[in-house]
């Protein structure tokens, strides 16, 4: 995730002198190289049917779900291995019944809650236990406006009830952000989504690039060429600049693509010039770029554990066979931590490397079979990479 917005307010008090500081802020710190964000699965089904759904998710419960039992046990695991976060998702996380006690158990554990819905079964009172359980952040995603919208995701009203169900949380007291997957099905629809988010006074607007994993496989051709994806980009952070000027609340973040940060450095160093280079460089360096198998972890529905949400065919290990700690140190998360010196192509001569480092290894296998290939939706130029000359296919032009 790039925090486009805090990004951009830093790059302008360092441009004005006025907002200077002796060391990162706490959200641009180092990452944690052996205890991982936990992104969970709880369930595979849902009651939607999104074309670019990583987990492929279906209207049925798996037999396969993690009992209550088992589901518990895996909290603990967590905790003891001294995990901070777990990001609850799905499939539709709502549809599994003991979701409230995961929460609660999980928050008196310590550890922080978050959960990832389509909003389509979140009310009022819903949000209530939410909260009162322990979750404090709820993303829903939408990815246009009202008819295309239900039309895409498969459920007739579906726009309504997830901003309902946005509007319900941010009732009760939960931090909110809305997201949009961005294909070219729905790129023009960009605009007045953000809109409509200012309106809803979301925390966050989140634009994730398609990943091609689950049922996004067979719509890689709906995805934006890199040249595409940039101008988006480009507007986006001329938005976000905007907005903060504005005093928005609503802040712009992406995800699913970590070459975003390095076009992000290059447009506030056009904008702002060596006031904010160096500043910029370091918060960029501090949030480290792609981080699957090493700061974030996926477990899905049955407990078997992946390097991110997106890789499924990458098992780590199976929390009904294995523990936490012996599947931390499956070797996959040892190559992912030396992966800058492993990839090549494009992003083995790449000067911004340390910034991005080689984004989705998925989509990187998806297109050419090669774990340490280029990923081939990076937004940069070939002239932009450093002066080395390119090897491979893919990026902006």
């Amino acid at each position: 995730m790039l925090m486009v917005s805090d990004l951009i307010d830093l790059a302008r008090g360092f441009a004005e002198g006025g907002a200077l500081r002796a060391r990162a802020p706490s959200r641009f710190e180092a990452r944690s190289e052996t205890v991982p964000v936990i992104v969970w699965n709880v369930c595979r089904h849902c009651n939607m049917s999104c074309p670019h759904c990583y987990a492929a998710a279906g209207p049925s419960a798996s037999s396969r779900d993690l009992s209550r039992e088992e589901a518990l046990g895996v909290l603990e695991q967590l905790a003891r291995a001294g995990v901070r976060h777990v990001i609850f998702s799905g499939g539709e996380p709502l549809l599994r019944s003991d979701l409230l006690e995961l929460v609660a158990r999980a928050h008196a554990l310590g550890l922080g809650a978050h959960l990832s819905s389509n909003g389509s079964l979140l009310d009022e009172a819903v949000a209530a236990r939410l909260r009162e359980a322990g979750v404090s952040y709820v993303g829903v995603s939408i990815d246009g406006m009202a008819a295309w919208n239900d039309d895409y995701r498969g459920l007739e009203g579906g726009f309504e009830r997830a901003s309902g169900g946005l509007r319900a949380a941010k009732a009760a007291g939960l931090r909110t952000g809305l997201r949009i997957t961005v294909t070219r099905r729905n790129a023009a629809m960009l605009e007045p989504l953000i809109e409509h988010a200012l309106e809803l006074g979301v925390d966050r607007f989140y634009v994730s690039h398609l990943v091609y994993a689950g049922r996004a496989r067979a719509i890689q051709s709906d995805d934006l060429e890199p040249a595409e994806s940039r101008r988006l980009l480009e507007s986006l952070f001329e938005r976000a600049l905007a907005l903060a000027e504005a005093g928005s609340g609503t802040r712009i973040v992406t995800g699913g693509n970590d070459s975003d940060g390095a076009l992000l450095y290059l447009w506030a160093r056009d904008r702002w010039g060596e006031s904010a280079d160096a500043r910029i460089h370091e918060m960029l360096l501090a949030r480290g770029g792609n981080s699957a198998g090493e700061s974030v972890l996926d477990i899905d529905h049955q407990g078997r554990v992946h390097p991110d949400q997106f890789w499924r065919e990458a098992v780590l290990g199976d929390l009904r066979l294995q523990s936490f700690e012996e599947i931390l140190a499956h070797p996959l998360r040892a190559q992912l931590a030396d992966r800058e010196s492993r990839l090549h192509g494009r992003c083995g001569g790449c000067a911004y490397l340390r910034l991005c480092r080689g984004s989705h290894r998925e989509r990187a296998l998806s297109r050419y079979g090669d774990l340490w290939a280029s990923d081939p939706s990076c937004v940069l130029r070939d002239d932009e990479l450093g002066g080395v000359s390119p090897q491979g296919v893919g990026g902006a032009s």
